[in-house]
């Protein structure tokens, strides 16, 4: 008696090149799937940006940083870099990124070169002048206003040598609340 076992599929080239094929269409399905349903992790990056002002205060930098000295609830610091200069024709320059709690960005630059360049690069090459507008705040009060088509806000103060522009998407509350709590003072340095 001879026994028979279950059929065998024949073992062919073809049939490794048909299986692989499959195998990668249902992966490929797996992930495009995967992608349409679930929204992208928001990442949580937040910067200690009163850290860095205390450190270049306490280097003696010779630009005098601009910063809110607090955010409101809900918003963080997402980035806040300073260019030192060195020697070598780099000039100071300090920047400062914000998200709000309804997740717009209100940012920062302070530098010494022209206004038209900080708007051109910050806000848009064919941003708009749009007047001035009258925000006291602690650095200055008379701000030149800038928008583009996009939607992004921009306001100007020349400080001596130096331009500061604070920009981004966010609301003209936002830009006033942001505004309003910029300062130079120094921080106690523990």
């Amino acid at each position: 008696m001879s026994e028979q076992g279950a059929p065998r599929y024949p073992r062919t080239f073809h049939g490794l090149i048909v299986s692989m094929v499959v195998l990668v269409v249902a992966v490929v399905a797996f992930w495009g799937l995967n992608n349409l349903t679930h929204s992208s992790p928001t990442t949580d990056e937040r910067v200690d940006y009163l850290r860095n002002v205390a450190e270049i205060q306490r280097a003696g930098a010779p630009l005098k940083v601009i910063y809110p000295r607090t955010l409101p609830k809900g918003w963080k610091a997402t980035s806040a870099d300073y260019t030192a200069p060195d020697g070598l024709g780099t000039k100071p320059a300090w920047s400062l990124g914000v998200v709000t709690d309804h997740d717009t960005f209100v940012g920062l630059r302070l530098e010494s070169a022209p206004l038209s360049e900080l708007v051109s690069t910050y806000i848009d090459k064919n941003a708009s002048t749009d007047g001035r507008a009258t925000v006291a705040t602690p650095v200055g009060n008379t701000w030149t206003t800038f928008s583009d088509r996009g939607g992004d806000h921009g306001y100007a103060e020349e400080l001596g040598n130096y331009v500061l522009l604070v920009y981004g998407s966010g609301d003209k509350s936002d830009f006033a609340t942001f505004m309003k709590s910029l300062t130079r003072d120094p921080l106690s340095h523990s």
